[in-house]
C-alpha cells in the first residue's frame, strides 16, 4: 500500500494517509506533497520550521479579538475548551474562566502592561504560549484548575510551574490510556495533583511510576461523560428500551505515522482486524436475524463544508480490502449524548479497544472485546491489552468461536455476564456515585 503525504491547513501539521483516501483529502483542501522524498522533505522542513509559525501568527492577528486589560478573577479555570460540555456541567455557573489552549481555537487574547512585562521577563524560560497562560492564571487567581484533557502536555507543563502554589489541579480521564503513556505524561511534571480515572487498571501503574515525593491523588470514579449522559437522558425515563441486539463501534482511523506512534504496519494490522470484526458481525446478524447498529465515530454536530467527506472517509476505512461492502454507519450528535443513548438501547456492544467499550460498564451493558491485533506489533508499540479477561475478551479469530461467544452473551442476564468477567473493577468502578462525588469535591 502506498502512503500519500499532505499538509493539514487547519491544524498546520503533516498528515500521512493511505493512497485510497487521496482524493478525499484533496477534496478536503489538504495540500498534497510530492511523491519524491527529497523534495517532500525539503517542503516539510521549510513548512514546519519556518512557515508554520508565521501562518499561525498571521491567522491569530486576523481572527482573534484583542481584549485590552487583565482578565477578571474566577474561582475555577476550565483548562482547554475541548473540556466544555462536560466539565462545565459539574461547576457552578458563571464562576469559571475557559482557558482555550489550542491555537486554532483561540478567539480572544488579553493584552495589558502586566502581561507584556511578564512575557518579556520569562521570554527564555518557556514558550510564548505557556508564558501567556501562566500569566493569565496568576491574574485570575483560581482556586482550582480542571480539565477533561488529561493527556494535555500544556496542562502538565503549567502544573509544573504552579506545583508549589495553592491552586488545586484536577485531571479527569477522557479516554483509554496505556501504562507507558500514563507513566510518560505524569512524570513530565511529577504530577501530584488529582487524577480521576475509569477503573482500577489505571491505579497501579500511576502509583508505581510516580516518585515517592510526587504521588498523584488518584481515584477510580468511572466515566464522567457517561454519568452526565445518564443524568441527561434518564431525567424522565428510568430506563431506555432496547431496540438493537448488537451495536458495533467504529474504530476507523485514517492517519499513519503523523498521528500518535502509528506506522504503516500498525495501521494495516488495525484495519485488517477491524474489517474482519465487521464481517463477522454482519454475518452473525444476517444468520440469526439480529438488529444491528453500526455506530460511527464522527460527531454529526460538528458539521462543516466537508461533512459528507468525513463520513465517507470513515466508511472507506472499512470498505478497503473488504469483500462485504453493503453496510452503512450511523452518525450522531454527541453533545446531546445521542451516541450514548444508542449504546443504552443495545443489548451487546462489540469493538476492538474503543473507550466506549469500558464506558459501557457505566450503563450496565454487555460487551464483547475482539482485540485481534498482532501481538508483536502491539508489544513494539507498548500497547496494553483490554484490562480484564473472561467472557468479555475473545482471543480467537475464528468465526465459529465468535458466533458461539456472542450467542452465549446474548442469552445471559447482566448479572450472569458480570460473574464470568475477571475482576470487572479493573475496567470500571461499578456503582460509584461519580457526579455526587465530583460536585462535592470541586466545591470544597
Amino acid at each position: 500500500m502506498k502512503i500519500v503525504y499532505f499538509i493539514n491547513p487547519y491544524k498546520k501539521g503533516l498528515t500521512a494517509v493511505p493512497d485510497f483516501l487521496k482524493k478525499t483529502y484533496i477534496k478536503k483542501k489538504f495540500y498534497l506533497l510530492p511523491d519524491n522524498k527529497f523534495f517532500r522533505e525539503i517542503i516539510i522542513f521549510l513548512y514546519t520550521k519556518i512557515l508554520r509559525k508565521f501562518l499561525m501568527i498571521f491567522e491569530l492577528l486576523f481572527k482573534v479579538k484583542i481584549v485590552w486589560g487583565n482578565p477578571k478573577k474566577f474561582k475555577y479555570i476550565i483548562f482547554d475548551d475541548n473540556s466544555l460540555g462536560v466539565i462545565d456541567r459539574i461547576l457552578p455557573t458563571k464562576k469559571y474562566f475557559i482557558l482555550t489552549t489550542r491555537t486554532q481555537n483561540i478567539k480572544e487574547i488579553h493584552i495589558s502592561t502586566h502581561i507584556i512585562l511578564y512575557i518579556l521577563k520569562n521570554l527564555f524560560t518557556n514558550k510564548l504560549k505557556i508564558n501567556y497562560f501562566c500569566c493569565l492564571i496568576e491574574l485570575i487567581q483560581p482556586k482550582k484548575i480542571v480539565t477533561l484533557i488529561d493527556n494535555s502536555f500544556d496542562f502538565h507543563k503549567i502544573y509544573k510551574f504552579f506545583r508549589k502554589s495553592d491552586i488545586s489541579f484536577y485531571a479527569i480521564q477522557n479516554a483509554v490510556r496505556h501504562k507507558d503513556y500514563l507513566r510518560n505524561i505524569l512524570s513530565m511534571s511529577n504530577y501530584s495533583g488529582n487524577y480521576f480515572c475509569f477503573g482500577n487498571s489505571e491505579l497501579n501503574p500511576v502509583k508505581r511510576y510516580s516518585q515517592k515525593e510526587f504521588k498523584p491523588k488518584i481515584r477510580a470514579i468511572g466515566s464522567l461523560k457517561i454519568e452526565l449522559a445518564k443524568e441527561y437522558l434518564l431525567k424522565k425515563k428510568k430506563k431506555l428500551k432496547e431496540i438493537y441486539d448488537i451495536c458495533f463501534i467504529s474504530e476507523a482511523g485514517s492517519e499513519i505515522s503523523t498521528s500518535g506512534s502509528l506506522t504503516l504496519a500498525h495501521w494495516k494490522d488495525d484495519q485488517k482486524e477491524a474489517t474482519r470484526l465487521l464481517r463477522y458481525t454482519l454475518a452473525f446478524c444476517k444468520k440469526y436475524n439480529k438488529k444491528l447498529l453500526l455506530l460511527g465515530k464522527y460527531d454529526s454536530k460538528k458539521k462543516n463544508k466537508f461533512h459528507d467527506l468525513i463520513k465517507q472517509e470513515e466508511e472507506l476505512f472499512y470498505k478497503y480490502n473488504n469483500k462485504v461492502r453493503n453496510f452503512n454507519f450511523q452518525f450522531f450528535n454527541k453533545s446531546n449524548y445521542d451516541n450514548i443513548k444508542n449504546l443504552m438501547q443495545s443489548k451487546v456492544i462489540i469493538g476492538q479497544g474503543s473507550t466506549l467499550l469500558r464506558e459501557s460498564f457505566g450503563i450496565k451493558k454487555k460487551v464483547l472485546v475482539c482485540d485481534w491485533g498482532d501481538k508483536k506489533i502491539k508489544k513494539r508499540f507498548k500497547a496494553d491489552n483490554f484490562p480484564s479477561g473472561g467472557i468479555i475478551n475473545l482471543k480467537s479469530k475464528s468465526y465459529l468461536n465468535f458466533e458461539k461467544r456472542l450467542k452465549k452473551i446474548l442469552k445471559m442476564t447482566y448479572k450472569q455476564y458480570l460473574l464470568e468477567i475477571n475482576n470487572p473493577k479493573l475496567i470500571y468502578n461499578l456503582n460509584f456515585k461519580t457526579l455526587e462525588f465530583l460536585r462535592k469535591e470541586i466545591k470544597k
